[in-house]
């Protein structure tokens, strides 16, 4: 039986948080994009770091079940999209360091890749995780070296505002992994972990320099940031109170 009103009831929250944090990235990253193709380049590269997490969390929607919000078609969809992004990033001249990463990057996700493609199945959902964490750290890595490849101070916050939605997803993810019965000791540490992480993210954004994240983000931002704290009272991170 399909669980649908576990899904409504349980992703809710977590779902308008995220919605809402992609459409202030979508708006951050019209808003910063230049002339210089390198920009593009840190823009897709750090949207694959987010769209790894958030295939995972969509992985496991689709094992328990839950079809609010259609996780088996964005799931499909994003695996596509991240085919795409690595061949836009291949496809651009880059020098041989960022050529040597981006090949990097494209071998271990289709390391990954062909258990995403597969039936959902709760005993890997673990040791994918694993997978996709120790994949997003390179990511990031690679990310801000094509960030400070184009000289563009801006670009720093480009991928920061990613990390904002690639930790946003690595929260639902963890939430939906006990959610499904997923045995993991160190639950409670790896949510403070996130959170920790995500409110760094978000004072380093709230305290840039207005010329590269604009008031307008700003309040975007705010905005969004309390839905992460419901979240995470949600979630049961509880130092908000």
């Amino acid at each position: 039986m399909k669980q649908k009103h576990f899904g409504k009831k349980c992703i809710c929250l977590p779902a308008r948080y995220l919605l809402t944090l992609t459409a202030v990235t979508t708006l951050f990253f019209c808003t910063e994009v230049s002339a210089n193709a390198s920009a593009k380049d840190v823009h897709e590269m750090a949207d694959i770091c987010m769209q790894a997490n958030r295939i995972l969390k969509d992985y496991a929607l689709v094992g328990m079940g839950v079809d609010y919000h259609d996780p088996a078609k964005d799931l499909k969809e994003n695996l596509e999209l991240i085919e795409k992004e690595i061949k836009d990033l291949e496809g651009h001249k880059q020098n041989e360091k960022i050529a040597a990463e981006i090949i990097e990057i494209e071998k271990s996700w289709h390391a990954i890749k062909p258990e995403f493609e597969k039936t959902p199945d709760k005993t890997k959902m673990h040791d994918l995780r694993v997978m996709v964490e120790k994949f997003t750290v390179r990511c990031e890595e690679v990310a801000e070296d094509i960030a400070k490849d184009t000289g563009i101070k801006g670009e720093h916050d480009v991928v920061l505002v990613a990390e904002l939605g690639m930790e946003s997803q690595r929260l639902a993810s963890l939430y939906l992994m006990k959610a499904w019965g997923v045995a993991d000791s160190n639950y409670e540490e790896e949510v403070k972990e996130v959170v920790d992480q995500t409110e760094k993210l978000y004072k380093e954004l709230f305290e840039a320099d207005e010329k590269l994240v604009s008031k307008e983000i700003k309040e975007k931002l705010k905005k969004v940031e309390k839905d992460f704290i419901a979240c995470c009272l949600f979630i049961g991170d509880r130092r908000k109170i």
